[in-house]
Order: structure tokens, then sequence, then C-alpha cells
């Protein structure tokens, strides 16, 4: 039995907010990261089952803010699992 993990995913609308807020992660355009998230979950297929959560990127700035953590890629992983399984507690550790 395959895992399941969530992925941090935006619009193409949400897109120019992510580069503006973490622009050295993000420097190609929307069909570039769109590709590059895709890449990854066919890489993951054999073993997890991934799920794209699509992120409010004002929402996802407002919980750093909150939490007293930047928006960097570790927070970018946290996040999704956050809003995607709403069983797990925005104060406990991943």
């Amino acid at each position: 039995m395959k895992g399941i993990s969530y992925t941090f995913f935006v619009t193409d609308t949400e897109y120019p907010k992510l580069q503006a807020a973490c622009p050295e992660d993000f420097p190609f355009d929307y069909a570039q990261f769109s590709a590059r998230v895709e890449q990854a979950i066919q890489e993951a297929a054999a073993t997890v089952a991934i799920e794209r959560v699509y992120v409010s990127v004002d929402q996802f700035l407002g919980w750093c803010a909150e939490t007293r953590v930047q928006p960097n890629n570790l927070n970018r992983a946290r996040y999704p699992a956050l809003i995607g399984h709403p069983r797990v507690s925005l104060n406990e550790d991943l």
C-alpha cells in the first residue's frame, strides 16, 4: 500500500504572488513550475501517491507570519500537509 503525500501547488493567477514572496526559489515561469511539480509526482509514483494541494499564497503567508516561520521550502512542504490533512494540528511538528 502506498503512502499519501501532499505537495504545495498554486494556480497560474496565484503564481506571481508566490514569485514575489520567494523570488530566489521561483525564477521560472508558471509552465516550468507546473512541469517540475508534475515531474516530481511522476518520479515518486511507484512509492507514494502525491496529491496537489492548491494553496492561497496570501493564506500561506498569513500562516507563516502567525507561526513565525519563513516562507521557505521546508514550510512550503509542511503547509499542504496541514491544510490537506485536517487531522494534523497546526502546532504539531511534522
